[in-house]
């Protein structure tokens, strides 16, 4: 028996005293675009120490030279907090497929950021990604009108 007044951990609707920050909506969003942004600083950071240590670089441990994969690190466990915070206050079926638009934005920014090129396969992909989550997110936005 619970015997503070916060809602269930398991409760579809978040509290509206969730706001701002406290947000675990917010905390997802910030969860995923750490991942996303984190993917492209590791992504620079080993190409940037791919010619250190060759007889070494198969480990992948020649890359801690780069301050760029510290930073995705960095931002890998900033990502790593946010998300415990997002399912400690949402369901994990409902947290867990908004965070996948990291499918979406990890593929996206490698294309604007890094120049890496998008098969029309992989972008049909995408589309597929995007359409689920919209399938997804919309019973969970018809639930919380109702509030």
């Amino acid at each position: 028996m619970r015997m503070n007044s916060e809602p269930p951990p398991d409760s579809a609707v978040v509290d509206r005293r969730y706001r701002g920050l406290r947000s675990p909506w917010l905390q997802v969003a910030i969860s995923t675009l750490s991942v996303a942004i984190a993917e492209l600083f590791m992504k620079r950071g080993a190409d940037a120490t791919a010619h250190v240590a060759e007889e070494w670089g198969w480990t992948g441990l020649t890359t801690l030279a780069s301050p760029l994969v510290w930073v995705g690190m960095l931002l890998t466990f900033i990502s790593f907090i946010t998300w415990l915070y997002a399912i400690k206050h949402l369901p994990l079926s409902v947290a867990f497929p908004a965070s996948q638009a990291v499918h979406v934005l990890v593929p996206i920014s490698s294309w604007l950021v890094l120049g890496e090129l998008i098969s029309p396969l992989r972008w049909c992909g995408i589309a597929l990604v995007l359409a689920g989550l919209a399938l997804v997110a919309r019973p969970v936005a018809q639930l919380e009108e109702k509030l």
